[in-house]
């Protein structure tokens, strides 16, 4: 079944906070049947699925959904910040920090790196998308402290408070890769494959219904918002000087809970309806035409 799928491989992964669950459990049963990304791009939750595969440690964060009901996400904690655009946060970031501790020692995630993998957050001050990138080895590039460019692409701004780091230019401030910058985002990491699989957690039918803005509010803003990225990336690789096939899965139910809402039972149970899906989609993809697939 692999054999179908050529290299190089990429792997898109969208944003989209609690439904990662359903993200990470697709990847895993792409993992399981032996697909192996040599690019992966992310942004906000989509990082935090991608360094675990970078560095190898998909069974982790599978066990993390699992268990948040004993290891919450969401740690209240509310602060006030320096930046007036984003002067308040309402929970701590020392969770995600632990969540990702693995990334902590540069020198050793290097040694670990398995494929090229790049993470876009939001420069504060330039108003600007940032796209760190990692590469085994720190061979092509390693635009670190990779633990907190990658906890800055999760930073939701007056969630998780804005994530600093230093750049050429001086101290930055990082959040939430899917914020709207003054430029759209940038797919060009994944040119040069030869295919890309692209993982979404919203259904294309999620879009516009007024029903659903009155129901969830800002969370539709989220969801609305991952729909038009991964439109546009859709759109992008098609253009690119070499088109790949770009295979777009997303899950074949609505995940009808709030993406901030990180409690166990509903994350482990996205977590197995992304199983399942992955596995539905690799034998779809063998006998099907490459595109929206679900």
């Amino acid at each position: 079944m692999t054999a179908f799928f050529r290299r190089p491989l990429g792997l898109l992964l969208s944003g989209g906070g609690s439904h990662g669950a359903w993200q990470a459990g697709c990847l895993d049963s792409l993992r399981a049947a032996g697909l192996a990304f040599d690019k992966v791009f992310g942004f906000s939750t989509g990082a935090l699925t991608g360094v675990s595969y970078l560095l190898g440690r998909e069974d982790a964060m599978l066990e993390r959904y699992r268990s948040l009901d004993e290891r919450p996400i969401l740690r209240w904690e509310p602060r006030l910040g320096p930046h007036p655009r984003f002067p308040l946060s309402l929970y701590s970031s020392e969770p995600l920090r632990e969540a990702l501790e693995p990334a902590r020692d540069d020198e050793e995630a290097k040694r670990r790196a398995r494929c090229e993998l790049t993470v876009v957050s939001y420069r504060v001050r330039e108003r600007a998308l940032d796209y760190a990138r990692f590469t085994p080895g720190g061979a092509a590039g390693w635009d670190g402290p990779l633990l907190r460019r990658v906890l800055g692409s999760c930073a939701v701004p007056f969630i998780f408070p804005p994530v600093a780091i230093e750049t050429r230019e001086g101290r930055e401030l990082l959040v939430d890769g899917g914020v709207p910058a003054k430029e759209p985002m940038r797919f060009d990491a994944l040119h040069g494959c030869q295919d890309v699989v692209l993982l979404q957690m919203v259904r294309p039918e999620e879009r516009g219904s007024w029903s659903a803005w009155a129901r969830r509010g800002l969370d539709q803003l989220g969801r609305e918002t991952c729909l038009s990225l991964m439109d546009r990336a859709q759109a992008s690789l098609a253009s690119a000087p070499r088109p790949p096939r770009v295979f777009r899965v997303f899950p074949s139910e609505v995940l009808d809970y709030d993406q901030l809402r990180f409690r166990g039972r509903e994350c482990a149970a996205a977590l197995e309806l992304g199983r399942r899906d992955g596995a539905a989609f690799l034998r779809f993809a063998v006998r099907s035409k490459p595109g929206v697939l679900g």
